[in-house]
């Protein structure tokens, strides 16, 4: 009985040293380049409001309805919707960035920045996580490109496709 103490006990220091080795800081990002003056670009981008209309994110916290707001609450500086809640931090001429926070407390920075090449728009999109020292959310972490990544690709397209459109 006090070997299989002393192994789980072992087991477990190891298991917590190699997760330990994992960073703190995590970031998910996508790029699009969108034919659009960057001014148009950061409006978009800014107006918390209209976030449904193109972010996948958004929309599916509020349950895939987008432009419904009977749900929620929703202005150009703040957007809460199911479990999650979104605030616009700061906004210069090149970038947007925003805090999310689920209904747990959880937070993490949303960042956009926005660069002109000519009448093209480089936007850059970033989720960038602050993780705990908890190996179960380390692991998690390993799988945010894949649950996120796609998301966000297909929100920085309808982004693109609806200011091309105007």
């Amino acid at each position: 009985m006090k070997l299989f103490i002393a192994s789980v006990i072992v087991l477990l220091g190891i298991v917590f040293f190699l997760f330990a080795l994992f960073p703190a800081d995590m970031s998910v990002g996508r790029v699009v380049l969108i034919n659009a003056p960057r001014d148009s670009v950061i409006r978009a981008v800014s107006d918390l409001g209209t976030w449904k209309n193109w972010n996948e994110l958004a929309r599916e916290s509020a349950g895939g309805n987008a432009g419904d707001t009977k749900n929620g609450e929703t202005d150009s500086i703040r957007l809460k919707e199911g479990n999650l809640s979104i605030h616009l931090l700061r906004q210069t001429k090149d970038s947007v960035i925003t805090q999310w926070q689920d209904a747990s407390g959880r937070s993490f920075l949303c960042k956009f920045i926005i660069t002109e090449s000519g009448r093209q728009s480089i936007v850059q999109w970033n989720l960038e996580f602050h993780l705990h020292w908890y190996p179960w959310e380390k692991f998690a972490s390993m799988f945010y490109d894949k649950q996120l990544g796609p998301l966000m690709e297909k929100s920085l397209v309808n982004l693109r496709k609806s200011l091309e459109r105007a």
